[in-house]
């Protein structure tokens, strides 16, 4: 998965939170590259409480209205959030006025009788961020996403905004799987930090949210904060946030903004999806026939009739020592992680191997039960791109996901790792470090804006070399196929790769 076709996935959201929850969801679903596929077991609700945490949200735009942020316990780690009204209980409720200042007689507040669901009119306002730590910098382009200058595109935060343009009177949320909250005030509204528990402890994610309410303003500000932010500098950069009135170009401007409404009708949508079929089950399993469009080592093939060009792998070669990579193409993170796998010469020292043991949020977390070491090795693939056109070719994107696949009978399936024996104590397995990716982690050809894995000019009748790497366990050898299709991933089968066809490079 990359973030270029995730849009199919949220039609509704903006692009930029769309491909940040995407990434979180990807995280806890074990399906990041830092983390690995879904795995058996999973509780079949898990996926929705990755997404938004069961989020449930509205507001009525009340004049003269006070509201007061409320919390209680739900179990060990569980937690909702509401928001009441504050003052005495049968006090008459002032009627909700719509965007003109006009009350809108439909409404009954809190009577009992139904809340007009028509949408209110809501001025929109500029984000302005009086704080920022040491370092850290707002990513041109990517409204609302900061992140620290020499780590770009890694954690940071990001700011949304949801207009309350719902009618309902309160507002409520569910979580789980927490391991830190705590009440805080922005500029005298309230509001309530929370931090994650989690044991991908590899890479960064974004385990903390910050979550204010505006109701003069009639917005809720929830604010994504990666892992690599402290929770004190989180804090003091939400107690920084201010809403000023403004345009609605420079709204966006500074921050992510949809309607609520209209991020729960996709939330709607998607747990209807969700209780009819689980989808990411389904496509873990196709029929043995689904694979007539493999390709071996050496053989040419399109990437689709859109794409006016043809790869190869040439070469795939699985070594015990990393020095065929160049140290200088890897980030700061991937240099660390390559140094705590390898010796002073560059060998692949034994991997760490996690049994993990799923929780359900409320009561039980999510742990580790067992470690064991496993030899690791270098796949160091090598794929040619050759302009079968006649016409220049530039910033193609290239892309490579390592799959498990094995046969069970007539079908075929993604390979899951070891599988619990009756009365193990555990569910999944997963790989700790440089070994749990599964996206190519090294690419030696740069380009596009970002400078990231784009090949910046083919000629007609050009070939350009391009070498991938990955570290994998030395005992799934025997399972790899390479995915190469851009529209494809590594946790389960999609029609277009299959179309396509994976590249057999079984050892």
């Amino acid at each position: 998965m990359h973030l270029e076709d995730i849009k199919a996935e949220f039609p509704v959201m903006p692009d930029d939170m769309r491909v940040m929850v995407k990434q979180e969801v990807e995280k806890q679903l074990k399906m990041a590259p830092a983390a690995g596929e879904r795995r058996k077991g999973m509780p079949k609700k898990y996926f929705l409480v990755a997404f938004a945490a069961v989020m449930v949200m509205g507001m009525t735009v009340f004049a003269g209205s006070l509201y007061r942020m409320r919390t209680q316990d739900h179990g060990k780690y569980g937690l909702d959030v509401s928001v009441e009204r504050d003052g005495e209980e049968g006090i008459p409720v002032v009627a909700a006025q719509d965007g003109n200042g006009q009350e809108n007689p439909k409404d009954q507040g809190a009577s009992g009788a139904d809340l007009s669901q028509d949408a209110y009119t809501i001025d929109p306002v500029k984000v302005t961020l009086s704080y920022l730590p040491e370092g850290m910098v707002q990513i041109e382009g990517d409204y609302g996403k900061y992140c620290y200058a020499d780590a770009m595109y890694q954690g940071g935060v990001t700011v949304c905004l949801y207009r309350m343009d719902t009618g309902s009177e309160s507002f409520a949320m569910q979580f789980t799987d927490i391991a830190d909250k705590e009440e805080i005030s922005v500029n005298g509204n309230e509001g309530i930090y929370l931090k994650f528990a989690e044991i991908y402890e590899d890479g960064v994610s974004f385990n903390q949210r910050i979550y204010v309410m505006y109701p003069d303003q009639h917005y809720v500000l929830e604010m994504f904060v990666g892992s690599n932010v402290s929770k004190e500098d989180a804090v003091a950069i939400a107690q920084g946030i201010q809403l000023t009135p403004s345009t609605e170009e420079e709204c966006v401007k500074y921050a992510s903004v949809m309607n609520w409404s209209e991020y729960m009708r996709s939330m709607g949508e998607m747990e209807a999806q969700q209780d009819v079929q689980d989808s990411y089950d389904e496509a873990e399993e196709v029929s043995k026939d689904r694979m007539n469009h493999t390709h071996a080592v050496g053989e040419s093939f399109s990437l689709g009739e859109d794409k006016p060009y043809s790869v190869k792998v040439s070469q795939v070669q699985i070594l015990d020592n990393i020095g065929v990579l160049n140290r200088d193409l890897l980030d700061s993170d991937e240099k660390s992680e390559l140094s705590e796998a390898t010796d002073a010469d560059g060998n692949l020292l034994p991997g760490t191997m996690e049994y993990v043991k799923y929780g359900d949020g409320v009561d039980t977390l999510t742990e580790v039960v067992r470690q064991e070491e496993v030899a690791q090795k270098l796949v160091y693939i090598t794929v040619e791109y050759t302009n079968t056109g006649d016409t220049r070719l530039t910033d193609i994107l290239f892309w490579g996901n390592l799959m498990r696949i094995e046969e069970v009978g007539g079908n075929v399936r993604v390979r899951e790792g070891k599988e619990p024996g009756e009365g193990d104590s555990w569910d999944v397995t997963r790989m700790r470090g440089a070994a749990r990716a599964r996206e190519m982690f090294y690419y030696d050809v740069h380009g596009g804006e970002r400078s990231n894995n784009y090949i910046p000019v083919i000629e007609p009748g050009e070939t350009v070399t391009v070498h991938l790497a990955w570290v994998v366990p030395e005992e799934e050898l025997p399972y790899l196929y390479l995915n190469l299709d851009s529209e494809g991933d590594f946790y389960s089968f999609s029609d277009h790769s299959l179309e396509t066809g994976y590249v057999d490079i079984r050892q």
